[in-house]
């Protein structure tokens, strides 16, 4: 049984790593025949809208039937943590508490 999984971009490289597949034409992540749905329950809000037996189940129901998908937002943090000793200076300029000058 293939799965659809609702994949962001960012997380494209955690489904391939769990083995799921990418279908170029649907332009969707997705699994077949696996056991444990486990690990991929958060790639799939709804196991029934996901499930895809005959070639394309979600465009077969009508929109109205399908569920309304709320956005959880989306969360960021800075990709690379830089200290600070309370100075109110740009990471690149130097701070008289800092015992290294920055690099240019």
């Amino acid at each position: 049984m293939r799965i659809n999984l609702v994949t962001p971009f960012a997380e494209k490289d955690a489904v391939k790593a769990l083995g799921a597949r990418w279908d170029g034409a649907k332009k969707v992540w997705y699994i077949v025949d696996v056991a444990d749905l486990t690990p991929f329950m958060r790639w799939i809000p709804n196991l029934d809208a996901a499930t895809d037996e005959s070639g394309d189940a979600v465009t077969q129901k009508s929109p109205s039937k399908l569920p309304a998908k709320q956005s959880q937002g989306v969360i960021t943090k800075p990709s690379v943590e830089v200290p600070s000793c309370g100075c109110r200076v740009l990471p690149w300029e130097h701070c008289e508490h800092s015992a290294t000058k920055p690099t240019p």
